[in-house]
């Protein structure tokens, strides 16, 4: 067997191995995102940390390490739009296009209450209620109500 094709496969493991480790990842940098700035930086930081150490793997010639970095950033990449639960940037175009997510689609709609339920996730409080539990109406004020 040639070297160069143990090699490709090695780091083809290792580009799966890091899809799968990404992915875990970007979904516990997606727990502290709260609004869609700081879902931007995040993205933004795994890139920037992702190209930093792909330059120290090409420096050092370890080129089969690269198969791992790239999965590494794609992985956390996808873990962080899967964890931060709402469709933005180029993911609500996609999600619109092929008909996925549409509970993130939805959610995406109202901001507000998108942000109060990622900011319940993050603090570990329950999320915001959809359906008003107000007690205004007749039955709160002594009369009868409609129902008996």
């Amino acid at each position: 067997m040639d070297a160069g094709f143990a090699v490709a496969v090695m780091a083809l493991v290792l580009f799966l191995f890091g899809i799968v480790s990404g992915v875990g990842l970007g979904d516990e940098l997606s727990r502290r995102c709260v609004t869609k700035r700081e879902y931007g930086l995040a993205n933004a930081g795994v890139l920037l940390v992702g190209a930093l150490v792909s330059s120290v793997v090409l420096v050092t010639g370890l080129s089969m390490l690269m198969g791992l970095v790239i999965g590494l950033m794609a992985g956390a990449i996808a873990g962080l739009k899967l964890g931060f639960g709402e469709s933005v940037g180029p993911w609500k175009f996609v999600d619109k296009t092929f008909r996925a997510n549409k509970d993130q689609l939805r959610r995406a709609k109202d901001g507000k209450r998108a942000e109060a339920v990622r900011r319940a996730r993050r603090d570990g409080t329950p999320e915001p209620e959809l359906i008003s539990v107000q007690q205004d109406g007749p039955a709160s004020k002594g009369q009868d109500s409609p129902r008996k």
